[in-house]
This record gives structure tokens, C-alpha cells and sequence, in this order.
């Protein structure tokens, strides 16, 4: 498989990624404050997102592709957390 087919895939399978604000903080013990630094949302769309049956919104599916590429990165920081770190500086080579 080429490069470029490998990249397709993965935007393919990123693509299809999605996960609810409920399941993403219960999963997680997040309240929403914290989910929303995480989708980079106000307060108070988390809080609508996670509250009552009255007050309740539906994430949007990008929002829910966040919560799952951010599900990810948590449950794979082990292995990931040393490659942000040589990602975010640049001084380390590839």
C-alpha cells in the first residue's frame, strides 16, 4: 500500500469516529467544564449538552469527532504522549 492510500485510509477511519458528550464524560469522569476546554466550546453549550432532558442539545458530529480523537489520545497517552512531545519541539529530529 502506497503513502498516500495509507493516509486515505486513516482519514477515512477518522472519519468515522464519533462519540458522544455523554459516554466522553462519563467514560472520562469530566464534568463540563473540562469538556468544554476540550471542544473549545463555552460553558454553557457543554453544560446543555450534558444536562437535563429539557435543557439537552445535540452535539454536532464534528464536536463528536473531538471527543473521540480526544478519547483516543487518552487512552493511548502512554504511547503518545512521547511523540507530542517530540512534536511539539522541534529541536528533536524525526
Amino acid at each position: 500500500m502506497s503513502e498516500a492510500q495509507q493516509h486515505q485510509q486513516l482519514l477515512e477511519l477518522h472519519n468515522q469516529m464519533f462519540m458522544s458528550p455523554q459516554d466522553f464524560s462519563y467514560r472520562w469522569g469530566l464534568g463540563y467544564e473540562e469538556l468544554a476546554k476540550i471542544c473549545a466550546i463555552s460553558k454553557s453549550t457543554a453544560y446543555h449538552w450534558l444536562g437535563g432532558q429539557k435543557s439537552r442539545r445535540e452535539a454536532g458530529l464534528p464536536y463528536q469527532r473531538i471527543m473521540a480523537v480526544a478519547d483516543f489520545l487518552f487512552c493511548n497517552a502512554e504511547v503518545i504522549n512521547p511523540l507530542l512531545s517530540q512534536w511539539h519541539n522541534p529541536q528533536h529530529p524525526n
